[in-house]
């Protein structure tokens, strides 16, 4: 499923910002936090309408095509 990935990775949000921790998802999948010295994966995001459609399959020769409606 898409949160388990059997690495680590940036969740992008502050955990505690007097000890520079912030937020990851863990290699189980869980949410856990980390010190941002450490060296994590990152998955950008971005939020779509619920009315968006694309097409392709997301791959170098038949990229994702997003058009909002």
């Amino acid at each position: 499923y898409y949160l388990y990935s059997n690495s680590n990775y940036w969740a992008m949000s502050p955990c505690y910002a007097m000890n520079a921790l912030v937020f990851i998802v863990n290699s189980s999948g869980n949410l856990a936090y980390s010190n941002v010295s450490k060296t994590n994966g990152l998955r950008p995001v971005i939020n779509l309408k619920s009315s968006t459609e694309f097409t392709g399959e997301g791959i170098y020769t038949n990229p994702y095509v997003v058009k909002e409606t």
